[in-house]
């Protein structure tokens, strides 16, 4: 009788979510936890050079959010250590100062001593605002309040999502959609089950179709980037371009979605759409996710050929540290939900790929950019676009997905065995 998917890989596995444990305890956030705090000026920093010096001093509103969410997972989910739950409270706090703005807008870069450099530009840091609030209530309960504002502010960002004037700062041209927009949208309303129950359900199922079935083109066999207002796709410009970090990110928010509502159809058209994704983007001869690539599997237009990661050129094939935690994130989550081989295999092949070339052995963390063929070409650990999340978040689901899917499996076993 053939093994099931479980029984092949359960050590395996248990081994892969201690692993990433590990590495998040004992290289990851020991590079953080220290330097993240401006204990002078409140709020944090976020720009550090590959040994942990502090290159700048600058305040990116989109970790404002970022920080607080990571610090207060891992205080919810992994350790109750108080240093982590006061950096997290530190992220609250800030959010009362200067960096909102007002109308449910949080600003999207300060100086370290809270003067505006950008205001309400960017839709996406609102977004991380409200989830790191989320996630801070999650852990020390709101009162009424402050539980109130949490649905003020919710509610207003959910219409602001739909204002071609606030998207077109972002550089959304009208008439157009951006998935990013779209996902995030999607994760606000999903972490929002533990606060208001199913107040944003709607929207959570709205984002999901969208994410799985509009920008995830069928007929295209590709998940898209860039859509019309009303879903088609336009091969134009931005409407060629197949991201393959955000089509991943918005994958494993769909099958999470899909386990919180019991969506099957969810979790198994995630899983075909990442097929997409693996054969577009996953690049077989040096390993990892490239960033980007044109619909028709060619190189992308030029003026997608070089993205400026805050003055840093990367290339359209470069190998970018967050597209590469989104890959493990959907991968292995794809791989126990739908115990498909072939996601473990290419997960494996992954986690490998960012154990050799992306992490630094010697100073701790993650570099930021690679080039394609792995040479590294930012060794930064931290700037207005990195920091204490992606990889954060990444090694942490893939600890608790390894724990949850054990022990769902044992527990299925023994009620199996007292039935016979």
């Amino acid at each position: 009788m053939e093994k099931s998917f479980y029984e092949t890989h359960k050590n395996e596995i248990k081994k892969i979510g201690e692993s990433a444990k590990k590495q998040l305890l004992e290289d990851h956030i020991p590079f953080w936890e220290p330097r993240v705090l401006d204990r002078e000026y409140g709020g944090y920093f976020n720009c550090f050079d590959r040994e942990g010096k502090l290159i700048k001093t600058v305040k990116p509103g989109w970790f404002v959010g970022r920080d607080m969410y990571s610090f207060a997972s891992l205080y919810r989910f992994i350790q109750k250590k108080e240093t982590w739950l006061n950096i997290a409270e530190q992220g609250y706090r800030y959010t009362k100062g200067s960096f909102y703005a007002g109308n449910g807008r949080f600003q999207k870069l300060l100086t370290r001593e809270g003067k505006i450099l950008e205001g309400t530009t960017s839709i996406f840091t609102d977004h991380f605002a409200i989830k790191g609030l989320y996630e801070y209530f999650k852990v020390v309960p709101p009162g009424e309040e402050e539980l109130a504002k949490g649905r003020q502010l919710t509610d207003q960002l959910f219409q602001n999502v739909k204002d071609e004037q606030i998207l077109q700062k972002e550089g959304i041209r009208a008439g157009w959609q951006k998935h990013a927009v779209n996902f995030m949208t999607l994760l606000v309303a999903l972490e929002s089950f533990d606060l208001f129950g199913n107040r944003y359900e709607d929207v959570l199922r709205e984002c999901v179709r969208k994410s799985l079935y509009e920008f995830a083109n069928s007929e295209l066999q590709a998940p898209l980037e860039y859509v019309k207002q009303d879903g088609r796709p336009e091969l134009l410009g931005e409407g060629r371009l197949v991201d393959a970090g955000h089509a991943m990110e918005s994958l494993w928010f769909a099958m999470e979605a899909g386990s919180l509502l019991d969506e099957k159809s969810w979790k198994q058209r995630a899983e075909e759409v990442l097929d997409w994704v693996i054969e577009r983007c996953y690049d077989e001869s040096y390993g990892g996710f490239i960033q980007h690539i044109d619909v028709d599997g060619k190189t992308p237009e030029e003026q997608f050929l070089v993205t400026d990661y805050e003055g840093i050129p990367a290339a359209w094939d470069s190998k970018i540290w967050w597209v590469q935690a989104e890959g493990l994130n959907a991968l292995f989550m794809s791989a126990l939900l739908n115990e498909n081989e072939k996601h473990f295999a290419y997960f494996k092949k992954l986690y490998e790929y960012t154990e050799l070339y992306f992490r630094d052995k010697k100073y701790g963390e993650w570099y930021s950019i690679l080039n394609r063929d792995g040479g590294v070409l930012c060794d930064w650990k931290g700037f207005e676009l990195k920091g204490p999340y992606h990889i954060t978040r990444c090694l942490m689901k893939i600890n608790l997905l390894a724990e949850k899917y054990l022990k769902c499996k044992e527990t299925e076993n023994e009620k199996e065995e007292k039935s016979i």
